[in-house]
């Protein structure tokens, strides 16, 4: 049997709530821990620190935002 997983909480830079694929939705650590980033600020992060100095971004995976299967 196998079912669906997804996780609700708050992005940690803007606070708006979210539902994320705790294995793909990205993330910054804080204190060792992964705390979610919501789609516009992961967008926000790839601009200030990749785009702007020249680096592709970071890719999104496609999942990110979706439900993680469970076994």
């Amino acid at each position: 049997m196998s079912g669906y997983m997804i996780v609700l909480g708050g992005c940690l830079t803007c606070e708006a709530p979210i539902a994320v694929n705790p294995d793909l939705c990205p993330s910054l650590r804080v204190d060792g821990e992964r705390c979610p980033i919501c789609r516009a600020c992961f967008d926000k992060w790839n601009q200030i620190h990749r785009t702007s100095k020249g680096l592709d971004p970071v890719p999104l995976h496609p999942d990110a935002y979706s439900p993680a299967e469970t076994l």
